[in-house]
């Protein structure tokens, strides 16, 4: 199991419980306390709907053990019930808030349009795409090697359901790993919808991913975990 898995299953359970709201949660401690005052049932009620919005969101996994642990569970309820309040002094407020002035250390020396060209020109290294992308198949060779008809291939252009790498200026070549038994991986379109670039979208989806332990989301999306590799991948790419 991935963290990303972990995650999802400890704060995401398959059968969501709606928490009840604190309005609901007043009434019932009206109904229960009817000699006390509305602010003390309203902050009470405040706080049991912070608890059970909480354990709510758990997975069955995750409230048991909170059960099993509920003693140490009332003890660090009393201690932060216990901890004093401390209200900044004007002095530290200002002094927070106050905002620091720093120089940097300016552009520099501006290069010759040439001198900047060949210190880029240093810097980049040539690279093949196969290098980076891996094996790549023409439309032919998928229908020789793979039995995948041209019209179904189109077809599945047209759907966003496989990754296309521009080779040339017109000719798309077709990364041979996202083939699964003759069918694109499911998931793609998303993947490449999430990052908005198929060539980056291939890429990333190659290498190793720290939110997967170090595994290739390729490697997850095969495994099916399709919502799982979407959600990280919107996430590197700013668009969670």
């Amino acid at each position: 199991m991935t963290a990303a898995q972990d995650r999802r299953q400890t704060v995401q359970p398959a059968n969501k419980i709606a928490s009840p709201a604190t309005a609901d949660i007043i009434g019932i401690f009206a109904q229960r306390n009817p000699d006390s005052s509305r602010g003390e049932i309203t902050e009470v009620a405040k706080l049991v709907a912070e608890f059970s919005a909480t354990a709510a969101m758990l997975s069955p996994a995750a409230r048991k053990r909170l059960i099993a642990r509920r003693a140490r569970f009332k003890e660090l309820v009393a201690e932060i019930a216990a901890e004093p309040e401390t209200t900044p002094t004007p002095v530290a407020l200002a002094a927070k808030n106050r905002a620091e002035v720093s120089h940097g250390a300016g552009l520099g020396t501006v290069l010759p349009l040439e001198e900047g060209r060949a210190r880029i020109a240093a810097y980049a290294v040539p690279a093949r795409i196969e290098d980076w992308a891996g094996r790549l198949a023409g439309p032919s060779e998928l229908a020789r090697e793979f039995g995948i008809a041209r019209s179904t291939l189109h077809t599945w252009q047209k759907q966003a359901a496989v990754i296309g790498l521009l080779v040339g200026m017109r000719k798309h070549a077709f990364p041979t790993e996202q083939f699964v038994d003759g069918r694109p991986v499911a998931g793609l379109g998303a993947i490449v919808a999430a990052i908005g670039d198929p060539r980056t979208a291939w890429l990333w989806l190659r290498e190793a991913n720290p939110g997967f332990a170090g595994v290739a989301p390729l490697t997850r999306l095969k495994a099916g975990a399709i919502d799982d590799v979407v959600e990280v991948a919107r996430s590197n790419f700013g668009n969670a």
